[in-house]
């Protein structure tokens, strides 16, 4: 079994300015459309420790990461060049590529907010009803998902337990927890913001209007806000999933954690009969 989502080889560069990092990807980041290429959600989470790593210096948090796939993520070699394209102590815009060779196959756009204390009105604060727990979900059926046995993001490297609907079950909605269970990068400690990109990933697979095996309906990009740093390793998705006969999709996903809603995703589908 492998022991994490990636490996660093080298790297260049500084937190102030920018960086490249040579990485590899390994089988836990294999993905269901094909047996070369990762989950999205594993290059989201690397595109967002990219991120990160030119705001740490600042204290700033990352509050939005847009992202563009140009095509399916391979496994093994790729380069993660991130750069500060609007600089500032309170506000700072990041870009991020993954490339393979020659080839740029996600591009990324981030958005990093410093952290502070705002005295704000009680009343401004939005109460809703808690989303039910991972102790109160049921494990999904893998085999009507996920099939075959060699290590995946999806399969192995996370655990999903379904709520409502959820990736076994065909429908338009769905509410899942996902713990992402490996390192990002071998030897470091995941961030919240890592967490949510890696699970976010899975919206168009948590709610899904029609089956595995019979259509595609494949992201072709990836945006999330974060209103605060989520907290502990579960994420929670409430995920809803529009299809039109033009072949296209779209899901919207609230993302919470044990302390409630911090955030939402989107995502546009290409979907075709496979």
């Amino acid at each position: 079994m492998t022991d994490a989502i990636s490996t660093i080889t080298d790297s260049s560069g500084s937190a102030r300015e920018g960086a490249t990092e040579s990485i590899t990807l390994t089988s836990l980041a294999r993905g269901p459309w094909q047996e070369d290429a990762a989950h999205g959600g594993a290059p989201a989470a690397l595109v967002a420790r990219a991120a990160e790593r030119l705001g740490l210096a600042d204290d700033l948090r990352l509050a939005s990461l847009s992202l563009a796939f140009n095509g399916p993520v391979t496994l093994g070699k790729l380069e993660v060049r991130a750069e500060i394209v609007k600089p500032g102590r309170r506000h700072r815009v990041v870009r991020v590529v993954i490339q393979s060779g020659d080839r740029t196959l996600i591009e990324g756009r981030a958005v990093l907010l410093r952290r502070g204390e705002v005295d704000l009105p009680d009343q401004v604060t939005v109460k809703e009803e808690p989303f039910p727990g991972p102790g109160q979900g049921r494990p999904i059926e893998k085999a009507l998902w996920a099939d075959g046995e060699s290590e995946a993001f999806h399969r192995t490297a996370n655990t999903v337990v379904a709520i409502e609907g959820g990736p076994d079950r065909v429908g338009t909605e769905g509410m899942v927890w996902i713990r992402l269970d490996f390192p990002l990068v071998g030897g470091e400690e995941l961030t919240g913001a890592q967490r949510a990109m890696a699970a976010a990933d899975f919206g168009n697979g948590v709610a899904h209007p029609v089956g595995w095996g019979e259509f595609l309906f494949i992201n072709c990009d990836l945006n999330v806000s974060l209103l605060r740093e989520p907290v502990g390793q579960w994420i929670g998705l409430e995920s809803r999933t529009e299809i039109d006969r033009n072949g296209s999709g779209l899901t919207s996903t609230r993302l919470h954690d044990r302390n409630g809603r911090f955030g939402v995703a989107s995502q546009i589908l290409f979907v075709d009969r496979v």
